[in-house]
């Protein structure tokens, strides 16, 4: 397709600098240095300029182009015009006279005349010029011409800032948001069909958080767990598969999704008394923390610091208080001291007469009791007494009066605090000036502001609506907040402002109806406290904190009894001191007390609606399978609490003994687990999304497809080992724009490679060797020389090759050599998985480490399931089961892949030796 046609030039200009503002990004600097011989800014450039390139571009920046366009066209126009009128444009004396009687005006102003004698001589000469100018046709064009040039020149200069501005907002469109993508596609067409062989970027930040959570990909296995819990309402759960497969990942997400959760690790050598107290020491720790109560700190041995510590909140919630309640009881007293007075003067001598009426009522009828005057009201009183006392143990009673004390206590409060607002409708002055109010529309005003109140109210209750202005992000609450509260004083002013309000306000009974409101208030305060300065604590939270006193600390008490002076004069003193230490609980009483304090919480949790989830890791930590299973065995009293769910994590043999249950026989893994997650390796599409998880520092910039699939085949999908090959393939580059991943490829398997037959030769190192076999470690030993010598250039790769083909297909020839003696089984399974492992490096070398890497991926994935990417990972996974059935696993990859059968001369029984030099243009260490 050809080039873009632009309508004028300085659309191409503005396009092409767009285009060079893209390119000055990182990643196409660091391309630009690696493929130097074919990418240039020019190639780029002139790929950008294609019809179907700048078509895209445009397309993303539709209505930016359309205003740039708009406005070029109308200064474009107005150029023309004015061009034309140049063109057109010739010496005219009439004309000229009525422009040079302005230009007379304009030089007398300047210099100095008058505003009224220039004008009326500036319309003088005008209308005279204007007369001789008019009278012939040539001239009248002339003066047209003339006017016309003047005005579009006008234009075109007034409209070029216009221009300017929407060419720069042309631009920054394309620069941000509608060239980049455009100009990455073109840079990977000009690079050819291996676009991704290279590795951009220098580092990623989530490859180096081993345990970063914030990294977790939801995944099938977290679904599922997710809903085995959900299944049940509480149990035993264990989550079973091979190291490094994310078994601790999935524990953490549970606990960090559940309401309230323990996260305790398995101890390597196990002892259930000590695992259990710390688990119940952490369990305990975890909800009075959950409960902000204060969990004891033991290592604060000093008596005083512990009383500061616990009297320190106290004090200060206390002189806050005091910082409020002084000020405002000040003001309080000094405002209603005076009508406080006045109601004691005036009522105090009434009261004291009833009080004292009364009391002398009361004293003369007990009096008559006493003296046998008043028998019926004796009798009366007699029955009373035994009623009470028959009534000592009656559980309704007490209840009865505590409730009606209390419906007594709160009408009194309630009456209390609405009498005062009750008794305004019911007083004639204000009842007058009430009505006064409407008449005057102060009324209006305060119905206007309750209105606004209540919808104010009502946005606020609705919800946190976010609403975005100025550049900052505001909600509902934080806009109508302040003015709720704004609104009462605001209808406090407008009742002031109005005569009658102020007659409302300072009515004289007001002070009296203050007093009876704050009574009501206090009494309410009294009935019904807020406790400031300490909180009550739940018998829960009592419990929890007595047993960590009694799992971190031995209480012990002494006493001595002496006798008195006079017996010592005597020379009979004794004394006698005894001694009393708490005595550690035993297991099986740890175990009561943490199931007790397990159920106690699980059930305030589910009557909230809340999970409480127990994770305990590393259980397969603990050695072999039979002291995992002794370590259920010993914790299996603690699980099983309702509303529980324990999650344990085991090796592959323990969750295998729970499937195989009841064939033939039954463990402890029947009795203890109710479900069992098997966590599997994960597949191609699992390794691609963590791998990209962690890679998102820029999202623009995908990892390439080799460097997530070398590193799904070397892992087999095992998570902890998928980011270990992630982070090798950036270690690696032995400069900084060393970026061809077929190198870097090449270097990790190669590096790899050599590690793992460093451990072999460890291992056949310790078993027996004749004069007859020692041929096996001589191709060790060479195979080695030739991994230490390795580098990128032509013969060293040959020899590598062969040498690897060699020693992959020697160790499992079939008919033996006759050099090969009479190896051990043991010693013969070695070879056959270091052969085997070599066989498979050997592939890996074939597919990630030549160029090109794509046409061969396509053409693999036609070949069926033996050209699938994922059976490398799957033909690694093998290598930990079986070498042979791993070899034919390979053997089905390279016939889908296309590489030869490697072939190997049968009479030579060792690897051949390396050169005895490393080569001088790549030096590399070993």
């Amino acid at each position: 397709m050809g080039s873009y046609r632009w309508e004028t030039r300085a659309e191409p200009r503005i396009y092409a600098r767009s285009i060079r503002a893209c390119l000055t990004e990182p990643r196409f600097a660091k391309q630009f240095s690696a493929r130097s011989e074919i990418l240039t800014e020019d190639a780029v450039l002139a790929e950008m300029g294609s019809q179907e390139n700048v078509q895209q571009v445009l397309a993303r920046c539709t209505s930016e182009y359309a205003a740039f366009r708009a406005c070029a066209r109308r200064q474009a126009r107005a150029l023309e015009i004015f061009r034309s009128a140049v063109s057109e444009a010739h010496l005219d004396g009439r004309a000229l006279a009525l422009y040079g009687s302005s230009g007379l005006a304009f030089v007398l102003w300047y210099g100095g005349a008058a505003f009224y004698p220039t004008l009326l001589v500036t319309l003088a000469f005008t209308v005279c010029a204007l007369a001789v100018a008019t009278q012939n046709a040539r001239s009248r064009r002339q003066l047209w011409v003339w006017a016309s040039m003047g005005v579009f020149l006008f234009l075109t200069v007034v409209q070029q800032p216009a221009v300017e501005i929407r060419a720069r907002r042309w631009s920054r469109a394309m620069v941000r948001e509608a060239a980049p993508q455009v100009v990455r596609a073109a840079v990977d067409a000009l690079l050819g069909e291996d676009h991704d062989a290279l590795l951009l970027a220098d580092e990623y930040a989530g490859l180096r958080s081993v345990r970063g959570r914030e990294y977790l990909v939801n995944s099938a296995t977290i679904e599922r767990l997710n809903w085995k819990i959900q299944q049940i309402d509480g149990g035993t759960i264990a989550v079973s598969g091979p190291r490094g497969v994310g078994k601790t990942s999935l524990l953490q997400w549970c606990t960090d999704k559940a309401d309230f959760s323990v996260f305790a690790q398995a101890p390597a050598a196990y002892a259930p008394l000590e695992f259990l107290t710390s688990l119940f020491f952490q369990v305990c720790e975890s909800y009075l923390a959950r409960e902000r109560a204060e969990v004891p700190e033991f290592v604060r041995l000093p008596y005083l610091h512990r009383i500061l510590g616990r009297l320190g909140p106290p004090a200060q919630r206390l002189i806050r208080w005091l910082a409020y309640a002084v000020p405002a009881a000040a003001l309080i007293t000094l405002g209603l001291f005076a009508t406080v007075r006045s109601l004691q003067a005036e009522h105090s001598a009434a009261l004291h007469r009833h009080v004292s009426a009364v009391a002398a009522t009361v004293r003369d009828h007990a009096m008559d009791v006493w003296h046998g005057e008043a028998r019926g009201l004796g009798l009366a009183v007699t029955c009373t007494g035994v009623l009470v006392w028959l009534l000592r143990r009656s559980a309704f009673t007490g209840k009865v009066l505590r409730r009606a004390w209390r419906v007594l206590f709160g009408i009194t409060c309630v009456v209390l605090c609405l009498g005062p607002f009750v008794s305004l409708g019911f007083d004639p002055g204000i009842r007058h000036h009430a009505a006064a109010l409407a008449t005057d529309g102060t009324l209006v005003r305060w119905v206007l502001l309750f209105g606004l109140w209540v919808v104010c109210s009502f946005c606020v209750i609705a919800g946190p609506q976010k609403v975005t202005f100025a550049g900052r992000e505001w909600t509902t609450r934080s806009v109508l907040g302040p003015l709720l509260l704004l609104i009462p004083l605001a209808s406090l002013a407008v009742l002031t402002l109005s005569p009658s309000g102020r007659a409302i306000l300072t009515d004289s009974q007001n002070p009296l109806r203050i007093c009876v409101w704050l009574l009501g208030i206090l009494l309410g305060k009294i009935r019904f406290p807020r406790h400031f300065f300490t909180r009550p604590e739940s018998d829960l939270v009592k419990d929890c904190r007595k047993q960590l006193y009694r799992l971190q600390t031995v209480q012990s008490s002494s006493a001595a009894v002496n006798t008195g002076a006079a017996a010592q004069l005597l020379s009979l003193g004794t004394s006698h001191t005894t001694s009393l230490s708490t005595v550690p609980p035993n297991y099986p009483s740890l175990v009561e007390d943490f199931r007790r304090v397990l159920a106690a919480i699980a059930d305030e949790l589910h009557g909230k609606h809340q999970s409480f989830i127990v994770a305990i890791d590393e259980v397969d930590r603990l050695g072999t399978d039979a002291q995992a299973l002794d370590f259920l065995r010993e914790i299996k009293a603690i699980l099983g609490v309702p509303y529980v769910h324990f999650l344990i994590s085991v090796a592959e043999d323990v969750g295998a003994a729970f499937v195989r249950r009841g064939m033939p026989y039954r463990d402890v893994t029947d009795s203890s687990f109710d479900d069992v997650l098997h966590v599997q390796p994960g597949t191609l599409e699992d390794s691609t999304a963590i791998l990209r998880k962690r890679a998102d520092d820029d999202p623009g910039d995908e990892l390439p497809r080799r460097f997530i699939l070398l590193a799904h085949a070397l892992s087999g999908g095992v998570p902890r080992d998928l980011m270990r090959y992630a982070r090798r393939l950036m270690e690696v580059r032995s400069s900084p724009d060393d970026r061809e991943l077929s190198s870097l490829s090449r270097k990790v398997i190669l590096d790899e490679l050599s590690e793992t037959l460093a451990g072999f030769r460890t291992l056949l190192a310790k078993q027996q060797w004749s004069p007859e076999t020692v041929t096996i470690l001589g191709s060790f030993r060479n195979l080695v020389g030739h991994l230490r010598t390795a580098c990128p250039c032509r013969d060293r790769t040959e020899q590598l090759e062969l040498a690897l083909e060699h020693f992959a297909l020697h160790a499992a020839r079939e008919p033996r050599l006759p050099t090969d003696g009479d190896l051990p089984a043991e010693t013969r399974l070695l070879m056959d998985e270091a052969a085997g492992y070599a066989y498979f490096s050997l592939t890996l070398l074939g597919i990630f480490g030549r160029e090109p890497f794509n046409s061969p991926l396509a053409a693999a994935a036609q070949q069926g399931p033996d050209g699938d990417p994922e059976l490398l990972a799957q033909a690694r996974l093998e290598l930990a089961i079986s070498p042979h059935s791993a070899r034919r696993l390979v053997d089905g990859i390279r016939r889908a892949w296309g590489l030869p059968s490697p072939t190997v001369d049968p009479l030579i029984a060792s690897v051949p030796p390396p050169r005895s030099r490393v080569c001088p243009r790549h030096h590399r260490s070993s």
